[in-house]
């Protein structure tokens, strides 16, 4: 463990999101990485020898080291964690969901709010270029609908997560970012069980009281990867294609579509460059844990629909 001259930061959890954590943070301008931890001793070497002697297994040993901290751990160890973390004073980023549940994160959120601490919740997808560039195209009009699907081949690895905790959770955040001020009015949902004993099909039609009508689709035993959320407006038709980075429009007048290409942009590098730069303005990241706190709300109610 070392402590730098820039913003100290640890990384707990080193799995397939963990490791890359924590080499973006360890090449950020004005941040050290000075610590990193995983219940597993063989993960030690996760970014090479010259990082070995930053690698406790304890995460708790991680907090003399660190100003902020970066959680990449299974959903269920993030409200012990993420508590932890903040109730000794330390800014917190926790990979999507939030927590288990909405209680837990309701916890999260209240005690971050308490410390006066930052946290930000690694909902990734609102980084992405196309997201962000429909975003900007469509912020001055009158969205009449929104549709998403998140398809995938059956992932090789074992996950005890259904599909709207893996899966559903980032469009229904980023239709909740669309929609930031509007009221749901009802939820219709099915989901189906296929490969495994959760739900690993899900589609939803949300209602809200202003006249949008959202349709949200995501399926882990599809043949092939699809990445797409969709808005149609008063002017016209816009997709944006998370998987190739591309906007896609179409509108009423004439008919004529058009597309838009975006800049290109590590998103785990932007959003952990958002939660250096939160913690060193004071500001609020860019998605904040009450965000995160909502999503979960919202996939709850999905899934309640389900059943």
């Amino acid at each position: 463990m070392k402590r730098g001259r820039g913003l100290n930061v640890g990384v707990v959890g080193l799995g397939a999101m963990g490791k890359h954590h924590a080499r973006i943070l360890s090449l950020l301008p004005g941040v050290t990485l000075s610590v990193i931890s995983d219940v597993d001793p063989n993960k030690a070497n996760v970014l090479g020898e010259k990082y070995s002697d930053l690698f406790v297994k304890d995460y708790q040993s991680v907090l003399p080291a660190v100003d902020a901290v970066s959680i990449v751990t299974p959903t269920s160890t993030h409200l012990e964690i993420g508590s932890f973390f903040l109730n000794a004073g330390k800014h917190v980023l926790i990979e999507k969901p939030l927590a288990g549940n909405s209680e837990d994160a309701k916890q999260l959120v209240d005690l971050a709010k308490f410390n006066n601490l930052v946290l930000a919740v690694g909902h990734i997808e609102r980084f992405n270029p196309a997201f962000q560039e429909l975003r900007k195209l469509i912020r001055k009009e009158k969205i009449i609908g929104i549709t998403a699907q998140r398809f995938s081949p059956f992932p090789e690895r074992i996950t005890d997560a259904n599909v709207l905790q893996d899966m559903m959770i980032h469009d229904l955040d980023l239709l909740a970012n669309l929609l930031p001020k509007e009221e749901i009015e009802s939820i219709k949902a099915e989901g189906k069980k296929i490969k495994t004993k959760n739900l690993d099909k899900v589609s939803t039609t949300i209602f809200f009281a202003n006249g949008v009508v959202a349709k949200i689709e995501a399926d882990r035993v599809f043949g092939s990867k699809t990445r797409k959320i969709t808005a149609t407006t008063e002017r016209g038709l816009y997709e944006a294609d998370l998987l190739n980075k591309q906007v896609y429009i179409r509108e009423l007048i004439n008919h004529v579509p058009s597309a838009h290409a975006t800049k290109k942009v590590d998103q785990l590098t932007a959003e952990l460059q958002d939660f250096i730069k939160a913690i060193k303005n004071n500001s609020a990241p860019r998605v904040t844990g009450e965000d995160g706190y909502k999503a979960i709300k919202l996939m709850e109610e999905v899934e309640k629909a389900c059943s």
